[in-house]
């Protein structure tokens, strides 16, 4: 069988969604071809130009610069396309364009190295233009677009590819762009998706997929999740009790000190279990231990449905994955959140390194507190933009200011509920002790940009020699108003202990009794930034963070790095370099408070009737208002585990059949607002259901005091 599918999409660079998807089909016989065809649209109004060093710069709305040093930096947009399942992409070719010329005569910026946000590489010698490429009569780039690679998420296959819609003519001095570019991706039959949907995901973790592949791609009405096309047997080392949605990973010394944080993950509906690393490695082959762990997660995701997965302890106790990239060994846990290596993220993962009873204590009274009983006032809506220069101008004229990302950041994701805090360089004040300031009265968001190092976070390092250090994080007096940090410093996040130091993010997270920081998303490694670009590479990671957080509700810490890393671009080492250095230090399913959170009042029986009775919980807030979708869970240990969504009038009903008596926990959960915990009694169901048997006995027993013998029967 043929069949040659024409899709035709329309979209702006500037545009949010693309137009309607529209398809044809075809059919012959023996075989299956496919062939999709898009198109895509420019305009003038997404470009800006500017000089710097008597250069010129050209930038696009929603768009990255190809670097490739010494030619001309000029902008690029990686788009991601939902294609049909079993596609496999042979080839993407160009087939009509139409262009206008850029008014004016440019020479483009020549590329140049990528640096690090540590200032180690600031005194790199400034790299000038490649004459073979700046006297060329020929367009570059040479093609107005790329296919990448191929991956898949939950059975939807992906292409990449990269549009170039600005071409320069150097020896004419000359920009062109391209207003609409038609292009055919071809495909044949035969493509296997490294992860489909299992069977056992919960409607809503199923939404969940289905929302993460149309927020990557630019045809979201065409994405169709597929199941496996092959059975997958649970392997005999997944312990009993499943299926679970949160997985707590620890070595079996420290595993029953995280019990009390899975015991609150599963009353709020995130049904959880502590699973040690002794029995992962006796039962899950692998090459390494890391692998052993890649593969009971894989098998937990496919088997269970879990898609969070909390890392307990150092590297001596649930190990990172290290590979190199720029020629550097990089630790990471982006191995085990992307298990087929595509540079998709299948599952949410962060880690905490505390070890011993004391700082796992610490450490889950951090979250308890944060996501049960954060102070209403004066901390919620509270957030410092912290943004300095990466380069001076004493260094080649060029200066790349941080201060520009975080007013990017500022105007275009963060609500104007929020008071912001800001501190960047062009501030004739003392840095250093603003940022402190800051922290101290309560900030619940921080966003950190500037060069830093194992122990510092740098304030204003190149200019002014400001650094906050871990002695100042334990330092801090905001007790009860724990941070949430984002850091494109270099080393900040290196939680493996490369020079036999804690860094200063578990100075923030895993110490400090309920104050510093709750969470820290920041580089195991080097950030990195293109020269006189301080959008580029660990900044737009940073861009994307935000983005996901307010644009796209990515609410829990482990779905927020997801989500930039699977819509960031990634074009070449050093952008995975940024990808896999990125890590969170913190839990994955908590949620980032993003308003002031409302009280939750809900309503329902005070004891579950015997029999099988309904039981309806009504969820509203303290002004009678009914609250929607909000996620009611009902657990009594060792016996049910229900829960569930309200409805437009906040009701849910359940019919709970408790085995014993005992107490059931009643948790209700949304994303801002205070959660609700409550207990109902229980008693036991019915313990016989034949009407004859029952008759009988009850005529047996007529002589004797039939309250006192139906008491125990029940009982």
């Amino acid at each position: 069988m043929v069949i040659v599918i024409l899709l035709t999409c329309f979209f702006l660079a500037s545009s949010a969604s693309p137009a309607q998807t529209t398809a044809r089909h075809y059919e012959a016989r023996n075989s299956k071809i496919y062939q999709i065809e898009f198109n895509v649209k420019f305009s003038t109004n997404d470009l800006t130009l500017y000089k710097i060093m008597g250069y010129d710069i050209v930038q696009m709305k929603d768009s990255f610069d190809l670097n490739q040093i010494g030619k001309p930096m000029i902008p690029m947009k990686e788009i991601k396309v939902a294609l049909p399942p079993g596609m496999k992409v042979t080839e993407v070719v160009a087939d009509e364009t139409a262009q206008i010329d850029i008014a004016g005569e440019y020479i483009l910026f020549p590329a140049q190295p990528p640096r690090k946000t540590d200032g180690s590489t600031d005194d790199v010698s400034f790299v000038q233009p490649d004459p073979m490429i700046y006297t060329s009569t020929q367009p570059y780039p040479s093609k107005p677009l790329e296919f990448i690679r191929q991956s898949d998420l939950a059975g939807q296959p992906l292409a990449v590819i990269n549009i170039y819609p600005v071409q320069y003519i150097p020896s004419d001095k000359k920009l062109t762009l391209f207003t609409s570019i038609s292009f055919i991706i071809k495909g044949e039959d035969g493509y296997i998706c490294g992860d489909y949907l299992s069977s056992s995901h919960s409607a809503r973790c199923r939404e969940t997929y289905q929302q993460m592949i149309t927020e990557m791609v630019v045809n979201p009405k065409d994405v169709q999740l597929q199941f496996s096309p092959n059975d997958r047997p649970i392997c005999p080392g997944l312990p009993p009790g499943g299926p679970y949605d949160h997985v707590i990973i620890s070595s079996s010394t420290d595993a029953s000190s995280w019990q009390p944080l899975a015991d609150w993950h599963t009353k709020q509906g995130l049904k959880d279990i502590v699973v040690d690393t002794t029995s992962i490695y006796a039962n899950y082959s692998g090459s390494d231990n890391p692998a052993k762990i890649r593969n009971f997660i894989t098998d937990a995701k496919n088997n269970w449905g879990a898609i969070y997965f909390l890392l307990c302890g150092e590297n001596s106790a649930v190990p990172f994955k290290y590979r190199t990239y720029a020629e550097e060994s990089i630790p990471s846990d982006e191995y085990y959140s992307d298990f087929d290596d595509d540079w998709v993220c299948e599952v949410f993962v962060g880690r905490l390194t505390a070890q011993g009873a004391t700082e796992i204590n610490l450490s889950i009274q951090k979250v308890l507190k944060y996501e049960q009983d954060p102070p209403l006032t004066d901390y919620i809506l509270d957030t410092t933009l912290l943004g300095m220069d990466l380069s001076t101008v004493e260094h080649d004229g060029i200066l790349t200011r941080g201060e520009y990302l975080k007013q990017r950041i500022d105007s275009s994701y963060i609500p104007p509920r929020f008071t912001i805090t800001e501190v960047y360089d062009t501030q004739p004040r003392d840095h250093t002790q603003d940022f402190f300031d800051a922290l101290n009265n309560g900030q619940n968001l921080v966003n950190h940009n500037d060069h830093s190092n194992i122990g510092v976070l740098g304030v204003g390092y190149l200019n002014h020699g400001g650094l906050f250090s871990s002695a100042d994080v334990d330092t801090l007096t905001n007790t009860n108003k724990t941070s949430n940090i984002f850091s494109i410093g270099c080393l900040a996040n290196a939680m493996d202990d490369p020079n036999g130091h804690d860094c200063i993010a578990e100075h923030f997270v895993i110490y400090n009794n309920l104050k510093a920081g709750v969470s820290f998303t920041g580089n195991t490694r080097s950030g990195w930034f293109y020269y006189e670009d301080p959008y580029s590479l660990s900044a737009q990671l940073d861009e994307y963070w935000w983005r996901g957080l307010f644009s796209y509700k990515k609410y829990r810490l482990g779905e927020t790095l997801a989500y930039t890393k699977n819509n960031c671009p990634l074009s070449g080492e050093i952008w995975q370099y940024c990808h896999w250095s990125l890590n969170l230090l913190g839990e994955p399913a908590m949620s980032v408070w993003t308003d002031t959170p409302k009280a939750l009042d809900a309503t329902y029986p005070a004891k579950i009737p015997k029999g099988t009775s309904n039981f309806t919980v009504h969820v509203q807030e303290t002004s009678g208002e009914p609250v929607a979708n909000a996620s009611v869970c009902l657990w009594k240990i060792d016996d049910f585990y229900l829960k569930d969504f309200t409805d437009s009038n906040g009701n849910v009903t359940f019919t709970p059949l408790p085995s014993t008596r005992g107490t059931m926990y009643v948790t209700v959960t949304k994303q801002n607002y205070l959660p609700f915990e409550g207990t109902v009694r229980c008693s036991r169901s019915k313990p016989f259901t034949n009407n004859a048997l029952w008759a009988a006995l009850w005529s047996s027993i007529q002589t004797f005091d039939l309250h006192r013998i139906h008491e125990r029967l029940w009982w």
